[in-house]
């Protein structure tokens, strides 16, 4: 398998996507020979549309700026048609496309040779149709081939396959196209499909996957309209409540979908306001993920993981053998791409994770600092002899403690810490699980990503990993074999189970750790005290200072001790990798038993990465309802 050109990536930052817009075609094989002239010049119409705006985008300075990957450098957009070149809409559409300048991307069925064996002609089977001969159809779809950019070979059997096995592989090509496009183009008479695969059945899962559709009619001359979802479909609206014709819904929804969402201004406290007095100007999330550099590592930083894996025992060591997958993996410019996506954006989410982490946890670790220095000052500065020299020692390091925390938290204020841990490990997770499902010919439902991104804070995570996928590379050659796309998939699993075991572990052993720490230090309190009113009964005041300051001192630690098991939700983490593991189990027992000689088995393992996907963006939901509110404060 391979894929089209990338573009490249420096050590420095994220590479912009291109400025890419992908069509797909689904209609009718057999059109009436006196609507042809009509749906060809509304095909051009709608061709001509979209280069014209995306043009006239590609000149707007905020667009420019997030896809040119140089300051000032000229901004061309790309356009794609993905069409099966069937005979009829698809081949029509396809030469409208390319006379406006499109690509266009060929997902066959099956194989070319078996595909061929469809063109037969329309002779004697649609009087209404314009003629054409079998040795036409085929040298029409040859020339049109020919002048593809890329073309892939689904895996699916052909009409002396089982029963049916020819619908399902049409279906498949249909959903393919869907999964691949950014709004369908439909010639579709508006009545129920014939068969399995039919127009009416792919401009319905359309809908349904929240993928708009351009409907030309193929039997009245009427214009065209515009089916954003499954309601224009089933329950339209009269054509005098539309408020906005179908060009202008097109329009809107390009400017929508190719435009840069803006920065949206978040509440900001005293402690916010006082960290911006050190920016020089506010930029937006999506900039910043392209032009921020990275941070050198210092072991400042690595104090909440040394603290993990001490509390955790060994259980947050990452295992030295490589999974019996990894040798399968295949390494084409598919897999590059989105590997490259998630490599920097991964770095990028674990180093801020680190920096909170490790701020969230010296605070913790300065605060108590604090209420022991203040105990101390208090108890010890009784001493004749040191009357002066601890109360003062103890007044400066509970100073410097105090400034350390105020250090700290403007820290992480300014340089956001909190917010891109999350927000970058959220697009980071993206860019795998595409990755996975690039490798089967799938793609992950930007509907479910905007569902993930499911505020305004978040919109540049849903449209930079939108404007990635449209810019991404498609396979080509042929999608059979599919044993390397099993490998990526079990690969993935694997990896998710041993994270997840790993952290269910390491979560108990730090929980039971600090639990237990606490509990003592609790009781030596209860001791300390005890021991206090002892000594006061006794009159024995300077031992009663002691222990109180004791009490005092261990009273800090032990709260310290809960803060830290508390910030870290170490029971839910485990309990919520427990679930995992039990369902990723499942789900590797499924794509095990999978039948990888039955025809079209590409698509069960592209439902099964899918499922797999959908589980693992759910956990990250969770796990980042979990952790957005923990962001650090002053209190």
């Amino acid at each position: 398998m391979s894929g089209t050109n990338l573009p490249e990536m420096d050590d420095n930052q994220s590479a912009r996507p291109s400025l890419v817009l992908r069509l797909g075609i689904t209609g009718a094989r057999n059109l009436r020979a006196d609507q042809l002239g009509r749906i060809r010049e509304q095909l051009r119409n709608v061709f001509g549309l979209v280069k014209t705006e995306m043009e006239q985008l590609a000149s707007v300075k905020e667009v420019a700026d997030s896809y040119a990957s140089e300051a000032g450098a000229g901004l061309r957009p790309r356009m794609y048609l993905v069409t099966p070149l069937a005979l009829g809409a698809d081949r029509l559409a396809a030469r409208a496309a390319l006379d406006e300048g499109f690509e266009i991307f060929v997902p066959m069925p099956f194989p070319q040779k078996v595909y061929e064996e469809d063109f037969t002609g329309n002779i004697g089977k649609s009087p209404d149709a314009e003629p054409i001969t079998a040795e036409q159809d085929l040298a029409e779809f040859r020339q049109l081939l020919s002048r593809a950019s890329g073309r892939l070979e689904l895996d699916g059997a052909g009409r002396s396959g089982p029963e049916d096995s020819a619908g399902r592989a049409y279906e498949a090509v249909g959903r393919f196209v869907v999964r691949h496009c950014d709004f369908l183009v439909a010639v579709w008479d508006g009545k129920p499909s014939n068969g399995r695969g039919g127009t009416a059945e792919i401009v319905h899962y359309a809908a349904s996957a929240g993928v708009p559709a351009w409907w030309i009619n193929a039997l009245e001359e009427t214009d065209p309209v515009w089916l954003a979802d499954i309601h224009d479909i089933l329950d339209p609206l009269p054509p005098e409540a539309v408020e906005l014709s179908a060009e202008e819904k097109l329009q809107e929804y390009l400017r929508r979908l190719i435009s840069p969402p803006v920065k949206v201004p978040g509440h900001k406290g005293f402690w916010d306001k006082v960290a911006s007095w050190f920016e020089e100007k506010e930029i937006s999330p999506l900039d910043a993920y392209f032009t921020e550099k990275p941070r050198a590592k210092r072991s400042i930083w690595k104090t909440y993981s040394s603290v993990m894996k001490w509390s955790g025992g060994n259980a947050g060591e990452m295992p030295t053998a490589p999974s019996p997958q990894a040798a399968a993996l295949p390494a084409g410019p598919v897999s590059a791409y989105w590997f490259a996506r998630y490599a920097n954006a991964d770095g990028r989410a674990s180093d801020y994770a680190e920096r909170y982490r490790s701020g969230y946890l010296l605070t913790i670790l300065s605060t108590m600092t604090v209420l022991a220095c203040g105990a101390c000052a208090l108890g010890l500065g009784v001493w004749p002899s040191h009357r002066e020299l601890w109360p003062r020692l103890m007044g400066i390091i509970e100073m410097g403690s105090l400034l350390l925390i105020v250090v700290l938290l403007l820290l992480a204020i300014h340089y956001e810490w909190h917010r891109k841990s999350i927000e970058y490990r959220l697009l980071a997770e993206l860019f795998r699980k595409e990755e996975t499902l690039a490798a089967v010919g799938w793609a992950l439902s930007i509907e479910k990503v905007q569902q993930l991104a499911d505020n305004e804070q978040l919109s540049w995570i849903g449209w930079l990993f939108a404007a990635n996928q449209r810019a991404g590379p498609l396979l080509e050659g042929t999608i059979a074999p599919v044993e390397s796309g099993r490998a990526i998939l079990l690969y993935l699993i694997d990896e998710q189970l041993a994270y997840h075991r790993r952290r269910e572990r390491k979560a108990l052993g730090a929980s039971r750790t600090f639990e237990n720490l606490g509990t003592v230090t609790f009781v030596a309190v209860l001791l300390f005290v005890a021991l206090k009113l002892s000594a006061e009964v006794g009159k024995l005041p300077n031992f009663a200072i002691g222990f109180g300051v004791l009490a005092t001192v261990l009273a800090g630690v032990s709260a310290a001790f809960v803060a830290i098991r508390g910030y870290a939700e170490l029971p839910l983490l485990a309990e919520q990798s427990h679930h995992m593991v039990r369902e990723l189990l499942n789900a590797r027992n499924r794509v095990s038993r999978l039948d990888m000689n039955r025809a079209l088995v590409s698509q069960d393992l592209g439902t099964q990465a899918a499922a797999v996907a959908t589980l693992m963006l759910q956990d990250l939901d969770g796990w980042g309802r979990l952790f957005r509110g923990k962001q650090m404060d002053a209190s």
